[in-house]
């Protein structure tokens, strides 16, 4: 099921990478930050977490697309929990210096609650706006993991792109 999920994901965010109209250089390595809350229930707040986001962006004209990894933690000792991402994104330009775009990673959790580590995939919609070399974005993910485990992490982010 889970990659029945994965290649419906990728193939919506091919579909919004249609959008030749825009013409802005966005190849480059970016790094960044990011700050959330993250639940089992959408737009839920049981934990604040953080989190670092590395990434290459190739521009395609009027989309944007390349690999990503990530490590999201959280804040709360008690909640104990760590995540590793390795995926892509795909976007299309909307003006210059915006993007909105779709994400697919492979994500290993390691958190107290599931006694060891449980695999899975997440997704993730994004609006990324670019201030001259550094970024700001807004994202919202679910992921479904082993034993039937789902996450829900809604935050923003601020980067440098090189």
């Amino acid at each position: 099921m889970i990659k029945n999920v994965g290649l419906a994901a990728a193939a919506i965010a091919a579909a919004f990478a249609v959008n030749p109209a825009c013409a802005q250089d966005a190849s480059g390595a970016r790094i960044g930050v990011e700050l959330g809350v993250l639940d089992d229930d959408f737009l839920g707040t049981d934990e604040v977490s953080y989190g670092f986001l590395a990434g290459y962006d190739f521009d395609l004209g009027g989309a944007v697309a390349g690999p990503l990894v990530g490590y999201t933690a959280a804040f709360d000792d008690e909640f104990d929990t760590r995540e590793l991402s390795i995926g892509g994104r795909i976007g299309t330009k909307l003006d210059a210096g915006s993007l909105f775009y779709g994400a697919v990673s492979y994500s290993n959790i390691d958190a107290d609650y599931v006694a060891g580590s449980v695999d899975g995939v997440k997704f993730g919609l994004g609006f990324e706006k670019d201030f001259g070399g550094f970024y700001a974005n807004v994202e919202t993910r679910y992921g479904t993991y082993d034993y039937d485990l789902e996450l829900y992490q809604t935050l923003v982010g601020a980067g440098v792109k090189f």
